[in-house]
């Protein structure tokens, strides 16, 4: 089970690593749009509780489909546990901004 918690903790470090890849290109080649970029990052960084959804659900119903229990269980407790702390760190963010 913890197996599972430690995939989808490298799983986030690793959408983090390729968006923030990803918006430093676009910044490079759009040299103007630092300021929105750094929005746009911003909402992507507090966006991981919806964007695991498109990696968690393939994960469980693949651990599923090969009786992997527990890593099934390992994936599904920390992506409650990633949306839990995702959505508390970003009421806390627009309520004080």
């Amino acid at each position: 089970m913890i197996k599972g918690v430690f995939l989808i903790l490298g799983m986030h470090l690793l959408l983090v690593l390729v968006a923030g890849i990803i918006l430093t290109f676009i910044s490079y080649i759009s040299k103007g749009l630092s300021f929105q970029m750094g929005i746009i990052a911003l909402y992507a960084l507090f966006g991981i509780g919806i964007a695991q959804l498109f990696y968690v659900i393939p994960l469980v119903i693949w651990f599923k489909q090969r009786c992997q229990w527990g890593l099934m269980k390992g994936v599904i407790i920390g992506a409650v546990m990633t949306a839990l702390l995702n959505g508390g760190c970003w009421l806390i963010f627009t309520a004080n901004f």
